[in-house]
């Protein structure tokens, strides 16, 4: 599970840097982005997400069952103000973020990835 954790931190990482190579180096070839305005899968779609988000996450908590990881973070945005809570999901295999989702609420990541309160990592 410390391996699944550590995979989330640098792909999180990564991201916040815009570092599209690197992000692209812990992803699946086809991983699957589950979001606000819908699914797709790849690199391509995945370098395209990271070029042009915009968005800069700083994870408050992290929850680990099996492959999976839920981290609440505070999004936020170039170009707007004030932040947003999110909660991200993860699937890492073999030290590769396999699928990503993003959440509005922890309740709808929980649910997603049959996790709880009980999973949190300290």
């Amino acid at each position: 599970m410390t391996t699944n954790i550590e995979t989330a931190d640098k792909w999180i990482e990564k991201v916040n840097a815009k570092d599209v190579a690197a992000v692209l180096k812990i992803s699946h070839r086809n991983i699957e982005l589950i979001g606000p305005m819908g699914a797709s899968a790849g690199h391509e779609t995945l370098a395209e997400w990271v070029k042009n988000s915009g968005i800069n996450l700083s994870t408050q908590s992290r929850y680990a069952k099996g492959h999976c990881v839920v981290y609440e973070q505070e999004g936020r945005w170039e170009n707007e103000n004030g932040q947003v809570m999110v909660y991200t999901f993860m699937e890492i295999k073999e030290g590769k973020v396999k699928r990503i989702a993003r959440f509005d609420t922890l309740d709808e990541a929980f649910g997603y990835c049959e996790m709880s309160e009980e999973d949190l990592v300290k």
